[in-house]
């Protein structure tokens, strides 16, 4: 089956927005083994929306549609489905009161306004899922499937998960999925980790499954996925598995974790391991550092606090050390640990220091500047890493 993937807001085309629903979206329907096929951006604009949606009717049989579904007047995604198809709108009073009531619970005065969402095309189903007040709409036309959600994310999330996927799933009752394991790699560049990984890359290649794939995602790592398209997971994790474990031979500590375990969290676990505990100075890295690490673990000892202050003081390197002597024993964590930076020309020079009682860690490393932003997520995982490799003892080895 053919699925297109229809993304509505004039605000995506003006550049003052980005889609990730797009995206997310693509992603859950392969993991079920769905192709998309197309994938289309359209603005608050009847007739070019309603064309969009007759287009993907023409040549798709799934078609998923986010945003447009609010109570302004540029919300036109109903309309435009109405134009397309030539099918009435109705109104039912029944969704309007269920609108009121979501009102009525949240303590807010409904405008007449949000009563436009209580129509949709004749025909059509609404969504069980309903977290906003905005409500999913599910057609079945000329053996066709339409489905409209809000373009809030997590709204369109909920209704994907919890019923959206799940019909898809009842077309497709012994389809192929594709299942996939992910080694999440720090400490080297994309290529030089395709590089060790090349042997392996070369058999894949004349293998059906599985797939060996490398996504370089910031913050997040060095993604080296395998992928396997089968009837049932425990069939794909014994095609992955054989080389998954020899990749992570290969790249010894490059590689910090798997699938969803991120950076922070792996420190915070191996902290807890040791019964460890860590404070920060945070200047240059502006509290992202801390931010991280309350966001992505769940562990609630190892962490002391940090010392946040403004990166316009510009500090020497040597009064960055000076400031981890005072923030540990201010927070009497074991470790403290900071990052510098200093613009160079059109490179950002950074010094990563970690000290351990009295015991200083030091690591220089030069790095193009693109943007701000950038820079500090690179520190951040930079420092990060070398928190995580001092922990394994295997610090020297990445030096």
């Amino acid at each position: 089956m053919k699925a297109e993937i229809i993304v509505s807001g004039s605000e995506l085309l003006l550049g003052q927005s980005i889609d990730t629903n797009g995206p997310w979206i693509a992603r859950q329907l392969s993991e079920i083994g769905i192709d998309c096929h197309f994938k289309s951006t359209v603005g608050d604009n009847l007739n070019n929306m309603a064309t969009t949606l007759a287009r993907a009717f023409s040549r798709a049989d799934i078609i998923l549609c986010t945003g447009g579904l609010g109570p302004t007047q540029d919300d036109i995604t109903r309309e435009a489905v109405a134009k397309a198809l030539d099918l009435p709108l109705i109104y039912d009073e029944t969704l309007a009161e269920v609108i009121r009531e979501k009102f009525r619970q949240r303590n807010r005065t409904m405008s007449d306004n949000n009563l436009r969402q209580a129509f949709y095309p004749e025909g059509a189903d609404i969504l069980e899922a309903f977290p906003g007040t905005a409500p999913g709409i599910h057609l079945q036309y000329e053996g066709k499937h339409l489905f409209l959600m809000p373009g809030v994310p997590a709204e369109m999330k909920v209704m994907m998960e919890q019923d959206v996927i799940p019909y898809l799933l009842t077309l497709l009752p012994d389809v192929e999925r594709i299942y996939t394991k992910t080694l999440r790699c720090w400490g080297k560049g994309e290529s030089d980790i395709s590089a060790l990984l090349s042997e392996i890359n070369d058999e894949l290649d004349h293998l059906p499954n599985p797939k060996l794939s490398f996504l370089a995602s910031g913050i997040e790592g060095i993604q080296v996925r395998f992928s396997a398209k089968t009837h049932s997971e425990s069939a794909a994790m014994a095609l992955i598995e054989p080389f998954a474990q020899r990749a992570k031979t290969l790249l010894g500590d490059l590689c910090f974790g798997e699938d969803q375990m991120s950076m922070e969290s792996v420190v915070a676990d191996l902290l807890n391991e040791k019964q460890l505990t860590l404070g920060l100075y945070e200047s240059f890295s502006e509290g992202m550092i801390s931010s991280r690490l309350n966001e992505k673990s769940d562990r609630e000892h190892y962490f002391k606090g940090a010392w946040i202050e403004s990166r316009y003081q510009d500090l020497s390197v040597e009064a960055y050390k000076t400031k981890l002597y005072y923030i540990q024993s201010l927070s009497h964590a074991d470790l403290v640990a900071t990052v510098h930076g200093e613009k160079v020309g059109q490179n950002m020079k950074l010094t990563l220091l970690l000290q351990h009682h009295d015991r200083l860690h030091e690591k220089e490393m030069v790095i193009p500047y693109f943007n701000h932003q950038a820079t500090v997520s690179f520190s951040v995982i930079n420092l990060l890493n070398m928190v995580r490799l001092y922990l394994l003892d295997a610090l020297d080895q990445q030096q």
